[in-house]
């Protein structure tokens, strides 16, 4: 398993991306993995705590004030479906996967494995929660 690069400053939905705003239910970094933990509330998604925590909904791409950082109780937009930049040295074509890391994506399944999305390109992920992975019985 290798955790994906990214470097948050970097992070920006690309056009076509679908974007939903929910309250952070804890301290979130741009770049991050969430999971909806609470109605219209995410929290860190992590494949090692339980299959609740592993199913993710996205991944964070910026606050509501442009910070990288945003606080429990303020609004964070997150990807939900589409292609996301600001990853470094992906294989394209590969899936993200919910990582044991937490707030991460994993190039390969975690504990509870859920595949977030796939990589277009080393830089560009395209999320997609719950899509099927092929490779699996």
């Amino acid at each position: 398993m290798t955790t994906i690069s990214l470097t948050a400053a970097n992070i920006r939905p690309l056009t076509g991306a679908v974007i939903r705003r929910y309250v952070a239910g804890e301290a979130l970094t741009v770049g991050q993995v969430v999971y909806v933990s609470a109605a219209e509330t995410v929290s860190i998604a992590d494949g090692n705590v339980g299959a609740a925590e592993a199913r993710a909904v996205g991944i964070v791409v910026e606050s509501y004030d442009g910070e990288t950082t945003i606080a429990s109780g303020d609004v964070a937009s997150v990807v939900v479906f589409g292609p996301v930049s600001g990853f470094s040295s992906a294989t394209p074509g590969s899936y993200g996967y919910v990582s044991d890391t937490v707030g991460s994506l994993d190039t390969a399944a975690g504990t509870y494995s859920f595949i977030v999305g796939y990589f277009e390109s080393a830089g560009v992920f395209f999320v997609h929660p719950g899509i099927d992975d092929p490779t699996s019985a």
